[in-house]
């Protein structure tokens, strides 16, 4: 029972420590010198992260489920399917919890864009299948926003929960951007950026990689009624070794990038929206589209 506990007092602590703002890493990580990055979603910092306090009290209460239902086995009526449930959710908590917290990690290597200096240029508009607001982007606008980006290779400290689809809170390194800026119907509009950070995950599929990244931008911009939020924007492309022969379409869409890296030229723009109707994201983030974006080297630009 013991064992069952541990991860849910673990998780409970980082909770209390992030709530009352005290340092979420332990003293022996300090000479890592890993930068920090301020957790935040559409625009508004949490003090305290709903989401991993939702995993934590379904830990508990699977844990307590489980304390029941193991001894319940050997009697003459035991509740499989219960048991079978309490376990489920009792791992996958657990296993999510300890991966926000940066003690569970990808052994898989993943391909590198350490030193890929780029232009990632945002196209936000109204897209099929969007969840933004019905009046958001109506018009068929679109606002079109380059920004100079460089992929370093520094590790940064996410924070918990940090973020799961960067790999958790210890995986990422940290992305330059300082923004950029567009012209609107008042002239031109300069969009300010407090940078990021970035993680390639393997697919699974040999030689392939998803690249996933997000810049926080502290001030919301708009053009007509597109607006780009404040807050934290994710973008995430495939990327393949060089080595790996890619089909003839394919192929004319990719950016070379560091050691011979291909990586896919354009990919998808999201924000995040958790709240109470997902449990503020205990079993996924909602992610609503906010338009596209496209890659291209220094060299490209010049030819353009």
């Amino acid at each position: 029972m013991g064992a069952l506990i541990a991860p849910v007092l673990f998780a409970l602590s980082c909770l209390v420590d992030s709530a009352v703002g005290l340092p979420a890493v332990p003293p022996y990580r300090a000479a890592a010198r890993m930068r920090p990055i301020r957790m935040a979603e559409e625009g508004k910092p949490i003090s305290l992260p709903l989401r991993s306090a939702v995993l934590a009290l379904l830990t508990a209460e699977s844990a307590f489920g489980l304390s029941r239902d193991f001894p319940a086995l050997t009697t003459a009526s035991p509740d499989i399917l219960g048991t079978a449930v309490d376990c489920s959710i009792f791992v996958y908590c657990t296993s999510t919890l300890l991966q926000q917290a940066g003690i569970v990690k990808d052994d898989e290597t993943a391909l590198t864009l350490s030193g890929f200096k780029c232009t990632v240029t945002l196209n936000i508009g109204r897209e099929p299948g969007t969840w933004m607001a019905s009046e958001w982007a109506a018009s068929g606008a679109r606002l079109s926003l380059p920004l100079a980006v460089r992929f370093s290779d520094e590790v940064v400290d996410l924070g918990f929960p940090g973020e799961e689809a960067l790999g958790g809170r210890r995986e990422a390194r940290c992305l330059i951007c300082e923004g950029g800026r567009f012209v609107g119907p008042q002239g031109e509009v300069v969009v300010n950026a407090d940078g990021g950070a970035w993680a390639s995950l393997p697919t699974g599929r040999e030689g392939e990689s998803v690249v996933r990244f997000f810049i926080d931008f502290p001030q919301e911009a708009s053009r007509n009624d597109v607006s780009l939020p404040a807050g934290r924007v994710y973008f995430s492309c495939a990327c393949w070794d060089g080595g790996v022969p890619l089909p003839e379409e394919l192929a004319a869409e990719v950016v070379e990038g560091p050691a011979g890296v291909q990586c896919l030229g354009q990919g998808g723009l999201t924000i995040k929206r958790n709240d109470a109707r997902n449990l503020w994201g205990a079993f996924g983030d909602v992610m609503l589209i906010l338009g596209r974006f496209s890659l291209s080297t220094p060299a490209e630009d010049g030819d353009a």
